[in-house]
């Protein structure tokens, strides 16, 4: 699940100004892992989106800067969707792993 939301990540993080669609995306994904070990609290939940949501922003901003470079803006932007969902996704599933059952 959190290398096709990678995947699904870096092709929309390819996109000039798409890379915002992404956020809303990570923050699906950060409830689908939290869903997954029946995990769910709301007040940890809007904590961590908000966490979420600063952080992604910050680097996708910064990974904006390259894009008048062509090509090359697009990839960078791309590989930094790509390994910040792979980083967050599976540092969040080893949280919630931890003493949880997964949901099937």
């Amino acid at each position: 699940m959190i290398f096709l939301f990678a995947m699904i990540g870096a092709i929309v993080g390819f996109v000039p100004g798409g890379s915002f669609i992404l956020i809303p995306m990570e923050v699906f994904l950060l409830y689908k892992i939290i869903s997954k070990y029946n995990a769910f609290h709301l007040g940890e939940f809007l904590g961590l989106a908000a966490a979420l949501i600063g952080l992604s922003t910050f680097l996708k901003g910064l990974a904006t800067f390259l894009h008048p470079i062509i090509i090359i803006g697009q990839i960078a932007n791309s590989l930094v969707a790509f390994f910040f969902i792979i980083a967050f996704g599976y540092m969040a599933d080893q949280h919630y792993s931890k003493g949880s059952t997964p949901r099937r």
